[in-house]
Formats: C-alpha cells, sequence, structure tokens
C-alpha cells in the first residue's frame, strides 16, 4: 500500500529521478504477498491426503477474493474519476492509504516480534 501510494503520488520519479517498473514491483510484491500467506497455511493442521485439494482451494479463494475487491474498487474509482473534485483529493486519499499502510506494517512487525 505504501508502495503504490508513494508511486501514485509520484515521489519515485522525485525523489529519485526514476520510476520503478510496475511489472517488476507487482512481481516482487505478489511473492512476497504469496509467501506470506503460505506461512499462514502452517498453522492449520492439514493432512498429507487433503494437501493438494486444500492448496488449490485456499489459492482459488484468494484470487477469487482480490478479483471481487479488484472490481468494487475499479467501479468506484471509474465513477469518482468524473466529478472536479478527483484531483483535489486523490492526493488526500493517497496520504491516507500510505498512512494506513505504515500502520499495518507496524501491527504486523509488532506481533512478529511479540509474538512470534
Amino acid at each position: 500500500m505504501v508502495y503504490k501510494a508513494l508511486d501514485n503520488l509520484g515521489a519515485f520519479k522525485a525523489w529519485f529521478g526514476y520510476q520503478p517498473s510496475t511489472k517488476g514491483a507487482t512481481l516482487i510484491f505478489g511473492l512476497c504477498h504469496g509467501f506470506g500467506l503460505a506461512t499462514k497455511l502452517l498453522d492449520f493442521e492439514v493432512s498429507p491426503e487433503g494437501l493438494l485439494p486444500n492448496l488449490l482451494a485456499f489459492n482459488v479463494g484468494v484470487e477469487i477474493g482480490q478479483l471481487m475487491a479488484l472490481s468494487a474498487i475499479l467501479i468506484v474509482m471509474s465513477h469518482w474519476r468524473r466529478f472536479p473534485s478527483f484531483g483535489r483529493h486523490a492526493s488526500t486519499a493517497n496520504v491516507a492509504i500510505m498512512a494506513s499502510g505504515f500502520v499495518l506494517m507496524g501491527v504486523q512487525i509488532t506481533g512478529y516480534f511479540l509474538l512470534g
């Protein structure tokens, strides 16, 4: 969330004079996200006989959830872009997204060190 908010605000181009590849960033964050979800599966007791169907069901469920969330976001954003207030509020929204990303990251890191 923090990366994309910074990207939307043009921070990388302003700070470093370089715009990172969106495809590369998507690949890296997707891998990190996937490994994070995979480690959560270790907390569940899954019998070896049902491992493959459970993994497939989990991954299909994750993908369906992501498609549903993305669809809702695209609908809202498409509608919002039609209003003149979009330009004024887009920066504020990105700063709020970035702040919530830092809070979420802090919660996750704190939980890792306190509960790990």
